[in-house]
Formats: C-alpha cells, structure tokens, sequence
C-alpha cells in the first residue's frame, strides 16, 4: 500500500466514523452552519458589524477580498483541477443532511471562507478569538457531518482559506487599509 492510498483510506474511514455516530439533536445546527455560511454570508455580516463598531472600512473590505480570492482558489481552480468525487457518490447508502452538492468535493469551499474570516475577524477583534476559531471549526466539521466532503477536502479548504488570509492581512497591513489591533 503507498502512502498515498493509506492516506486516502484513512481519510475514508475518519469521515465514515463521523457520519456513523450522527448526534440527531445535532442535525440541525450542524445544517444551519453550513447554510448561513454558503457563500460567506455569516461571515460578511459579522465583519460589517466589526466595521460599523470601528467606523473604519477596513475589516470589511478585507474580509471582502479575502472570501472573493478564496472562493476563485477553491471553486474557479482547485475543484476545477483535482475533481474528486463528493463522498456520497462513492458512498450512495450514508445519509446526506441537505441538498447534495454538484460541485467536486476537494477542497471545502465551506472550510476555506470559516478558516479564512476566523483570521480575519481574529486579527479585527482578538478577545473574541477563541468564538470565531470554534464558529470556524464548527462549520468545517458540519461538511463531513453532513455528508458532502472527506476531512482532507476540510484540511485543504482551512490551507487554502489561511493562506488567502495571510496574503489579504499582508497587503491591507502594508497598504495601511486596516490595523489589526
């Protein structure tokens, strides 16, 4: 066996776990977490509340672009380029909570804007690290929970999202757009 398909298989087997030993009370928050955050939307809305208390443009305007680059990496590129398979496609008899996504599955555009907006709301308002790093983890775990992506798909959304980030948090800094603290 190569490295590359224990990986795989271990990654199979971490997501079969997790749809196995569904929580029903949990179901729904689990499905509510993806949905206010498709698209960026719970995400956007809290940097205009961050930027509105400030009165500067800048937590916005960086949250903005920094789901706006994460979004093209994830499903203009990447989904594009790798094409893996949704797990319910090679799984059809788990139970999918939701709507069945279309797209390919690798990596979670999902997991890249919540990793990405919890570096950006973190950097705007530190004291509330800690809410916005379990919102994030929150909603990336809801996608395997959910039935629509593999944990690696989540481990590669949160890299994609924390390199976008960093780059938007590089550039706003440099540019004097927004101060972190």
């Amino acid at each position: 066996m190569t490295w590359l398909s224990a990986v795989t298989n271990a990654d199979q087997l971490v997501r079969a776990w997790v749809v196995t030993h569904r929580f029903p009370a949990a179901d729904g928050l689990m499905w509510l977490l993806s949905a206010i955050t498709e698209g960026g939307k719970l995400w956007l809305a809290l940097a205009a509340i961050v930027t509105i208390r400030r009165g500067r443009p800048g937590p916005f305007t960086t949250m903005a672009l920094t789901l706006l680059l994460s979004a093209i990496l994830t499903e203009d590129v990447l989904k594009p380029s790798v094409g893996r398979e949704r797990p319910f496609v090679l799984t059809p008899n788990i139970l999918v909570i939701g709507g069945k996504p279309f797209d390919s599955s690798f990596p979670s555009g999902h997991a890249a804007s919540s990793v990405a907006a919890a570096l950006i709301l973190g950097s705007a308002v530190p004291r509330l690290r800690f809410l916005w790093w379990t919102l994030a983890f929150s909603v990336a775990y809801s996608r395997v929970y959910l039935g629509v992506h593999y944990p690696l798909d989540v481990l590669g959304g949160g890299l994609v999202g924390a390199t976008c980030a960093a780059v938007v948090l590089a550039a706003s800094t440099r540019w004097r757009i927004f101060k972190p603290t």
